[in-house]
């Protein structure tokens, strides 16, 4: 049987370990270096923990479109190893939930029947994710926030603390939303909402 392994880096790094912790996990860990907050030396893992004896929880990445998160499972994933969850004791599951790989889910969480998690999402404590919903890879989901029923939210994006997603709503990709209160019913791919930016932002390509 593999032994789990988390690399990363910065508070999400520790809060994986203390949550893997919580749920008995007998695992390894590595701190990862990086020069310039992107690119990663993965040549420790690769020579020091090989993918036919461990599976990787990567913990990384608390910026709006998780860009990073996203590449360095991909590092990961293309060197040949599984990815695994970390999934609180403390957390209620539905037991038809659908996780897709390198999913964190915090003490508190509930989430309901026929939910998607795609890889890499990161879910703070105490996040709310009602019947049918869908959530893209490598977004994050901070602590608090409440999804309503058949929601769809793209990948990378980041839901700020005790965001409220109306039923049915469609969020968009690579998106940040850090306003208290609901949000609308639909948000275009690359926007972006914060204090300085109450009204929002989107990058065009």
């Amino acid at each position: 049987m593999k032994r789990p392994l988390i690399v990363g880096q910065g508070l999400v790094f520790e809060r994986a370990m203390l949550t893997a912790k919580d749920a008995g996990m007998d695992f390894l860990h590595v701190e990862l270096v990086t020069s310039d907050g992107f690119n990663f030396d993965l040549d420790e893992i690769f020579q020091n923990y090989p993918c036919t004896d461990f599976d990787v929880f990567v913990a990384l990445d608390e910026r709006a479109v998780n860009q990073t998160r996203h590449k360095l499972i991909a590092d990961v994933r293309l060197a040949g190893y599984a990815l695994l969850n970390i999934v609180s004791p403390y957390a209620i599951v539905a037991s038809d939930i659908k996780l897709l790989g390198n999913v964190h889910v915090g003490a508190g969480c509930n989430l309901g029947l026929g939910c998607r998690l795609g890889t890499g999402t990161w879910l703070d404590p105490q996040v709310l994710i009602s019947a049918n919903t869908k959530v893209g890879s490598c977004a994050t989901l901070q602590a608090g926030a409440q999804l309503g029923v058949g929601v769809e939210i793209g990948r990378g994006t980041t839901l700020g603390p005790a965001s409220i997603i109306p039923n049915h709503a469609r969020i968009g990709r690579h998106c940040e939303w850090l306003l208290p209160g609901t949000l609308p019913a639909a948000l275009p791919d690359y926007s972006f909402h914060d204090s300085l930016m109450p009204e929002g932002a989107r990058i065009l390509n």
